[in-house]
């Protein structure tokens, strides 16, 4: 598996504008497919992705540029809006996982402009998917509050979010042949540290019957301002025998 963490334009300008976050996004882009290609892989290996932006007035900005040069590509996908990088200048970062060996089964495909997020749907055009099966590894899109078909009806509701995400999960897992017992690690996002102890009372009483290690942050911000939790997991297929 090929993990690219914290890419970055890299001594980008001290511009903070949509222009200059789009700018940043293409040079991200560009580094992408030749690093991935560094480690044996093509750009139709890429699994996942997180996209990480400081502002989500730049988001639109960003995702119009990352739906154009992944058209076709169809990973997974979490984003989040936290205040800042390493770099003061650095508007935008992906983190990305690739499997090389690919065409890998993507489940549940959609594009983002027929997929609401929150309470509205978005104006970028992207191609993502639910869930990547490649091998024996299972990546999903980070879950929210919103139901598999794009509903949603927990506002302000945090531990109601975290229950319609859990569920999610199991469902997604399920349609690429794993449970909750081959989850091997969760990363859970929370835009206000008051919605830790519902989202986890949510949650545990499904991770806790097969326990892994897990990672709580919070966040500035999520796909939309409504929605107040993610869940990311990533799975491993038992073997066969």
């Amino acid at each position: 598996m090929i993990h690219l963490a914290g890419i970055t334009a890299g001594h980008a300008a001290p511009l903070h504008t949509e222009e200059a976050a789009a700018i940043q996004a293409e040079a991200v882009f560009d580094a992408l497919e030749p690093r991935i290609a560094e480690q044996g892989g093509k750009l139709t290996d890429l699994c996942k992705i997180t996209m990480q932006i400081t502002d989500r007035a730049y988001r639109q900005a960003v995702y119009s540029v990352m739906g154009r040069r992944l058209m076709g590509v169809r990973p997974v996908s979490t984003g989040l809006i936290i205040k800042t990088l390493e770099d003061p200048a650095a508007l935008f970062q992906l983190d990305a996982f690739a499997v090389p060996g690919g065409p890998h089964r993507r489940i549940r495909p959609y594009r983002s402009t027929s997929m609401p997020y929150g309470l509205e749907k978005q104006a970028f055009e992207a191609e993502f998917c639910m869930a990547v099966v490649a091998g024996r590894r299972v990546f999903l899109r980070g879950q929210t509050g919103l139901t598999l078909t794009g509903g949603f009806s927990t506002l302000g509701d945090a531990g109601g979010q975290a229950r319609i995400a859990i569920a999610n999960v199991e469902a997604l897992l399920a349609d690429a042949g794993a449970t909750l017992a081959d989850a091997v690690h969760a990363t859970i996002y929370v835009t206000d540290r008051a919605h830790i102890t519902p989202v986890m009372a949510a949650l545990m009483p499904r991770l806790s019957a097969h326990p892994i290690p897990h990672s709580l942050f919070v966040v500035k911000g999520l796909a939309a301002p409504e929605i107040l939790m993610e869940i990311d997991l990533h799975a491993v297929l038992r073997d066969a025998g």
